[in-house]
């Protein structure tokens, strides 16, 4: 397979700073061909002068076109563009000429770039300290395009703020999130077994928000079935999807068949998100989606805030001493919280309440 990453600089922000530095070393990571496109005599006036902000967009566009000219890009299986400022404008320009099907990661676009902007088709990154753009109306342009967007507070037009550590901090996630934006989460590795025994890839899900969850059928939480359940229907029109992991591996609560346990959900709570077969979520026979859960989200401590809490830690704690101190699995109806492109974002334990949980969701479905 064929990948070629295009990357598109700024004004005074080449390719070799921080943004674009690390981007072409987790898309060179993913086998990527990388390709730096770059823009001479371009001055900074242009930012604050329209005359000159014309002018530069002329110029970026044909330098664009002189210098991948002699890339065949019906070769590649995969192509995405990353743009910085006024490089996001000629990425947007470029891709709408040559009708070219590409990802696009725009850092800190001009309100231009939105005009060839395809819709649906891209994440942003904009910082609401930004001087040299109208944030507000960068937002608007997003949600007019149907773009994914990340607000970043405080920050500048190089998405800093001045501090170090929030800086590179914030890098970190910024290049963790363009990354499974481009080239898709691990998550979507997976496969999961359905209820039949056939084999489902996650891939299936990608773009959705999901909550994945281990319940049981027996258990004092098996109740928040109805309030999932009241959740989902509220909201899969808008991209969420609930996945079901049946598991009888905390007080043996989830007995009987994958079938058997479907039915009693279907006929007790009308559940009509998608339920798969029943699986260990912890030990040596776990599946691997749950040893990928874990990994990115570890036990955050019980909230202690009802006798159901304080008797669920008092039961784990004497099953295992150590529970403060790993990422197992507590306890039925624990939950995952994934976004749209694939990061593991939140972990819930049973008594975190579905209003909690809802509350979480919504914010998720808003952000993307």
């Amino acid at each position: 397979m064929k990948k070629i990453a295009i990357i598109f600089p700024g004004i005074g922000y080449n390719v070799d700073k921080p943004l674009l530095y690390y981007s072409k070393k987790i898309m060179r990571e993913h086998e990527f061909e990388i390709v730096d496109v770059s823009f001479e005599g371009i001055s900074k006036k242009a930012l604050s002068d329209h005359t000159a902000m014309v002018q530069a967009f002329a110029d970026c566009s044909s330098q664009t076109e002189e210098q991948l000219k002699g890339i065949r890009f019906d070769d590649y299986d995969e192509i995405c563009f990353i743009s910085k400022s006024l490089g996001t404008v000629a990425a947007s320009v470029y891709a709408a000429k040559h009708g070219l099907k590409v990802r696009q990661v725009y850092y800190t676009p001009l309100e231009q770039t939105f005009s060839l902007v395809e819709e649906g088709n891209g994440l942003v990154f904009v910082g609401t300290a930004d001087p040299w753009i109208d944030f507000d109306r960068i937002r608007s342009l997003c949600i007019s395009k149907k773009l994914n967007y990340r607000v970043i507070d405080d920050a500048n037009h190089s998405l800093e703020t001045g501090s170090v550590q929030t800086d590179v901090s914030r890098i970190t996630d910024i290049i963790h999130e363009a990354e499974d934006y481009l080239v898709g989460s691990p998550i979507y590795d997976f496969t999961v077994k359905m209820r039949d025994g056939s084999l489902e890839s996650l891939k299936a899900f990608r773009g959705k928000v999901l909550l994945i969850v281990n319940s049981a059928t027996g258990c004092g939480f098996t109740p928040q079935y109805e309030a999932l359940e009241k959740l989902y229907r509220d909201y899969k029109k808008d991209g969420f999807e609930i996945l079901d992991f049946p598991c009888n591996q905390f007080g043996h609560q989830a007995p009987g068949t994958s079938d058997e346990i479907h039915s009693f959900c279907t006929s007790r709570y009308d559940v009509s998100f998608t339920q798969f077969a029943k699986i260990d979520v912890n030990g040596s026979g776990e599946t691997e989606l749950y040893g990928y859960l874990k990994s990115k989200q570890g036990f955050g401590g019980f909230l202690r805030n009802s006798k159901d809490s304080l008797y669920m830690e008092k039961v784990v704690s004497q099953a295992d001493p150590d529970y403060l101190h790993n990422s197992d699995i507590k306890w039925n109806f624990t939950k995952f919280l994934v976004n749209r492109f694939g990061q593991v974002i939140r972990r819930f334990e049973p008594d975190a309440g579905t209003e909690i949980v809802r509350q979480a969701v919504e914010k998720e479905l808003k952000r993307t």
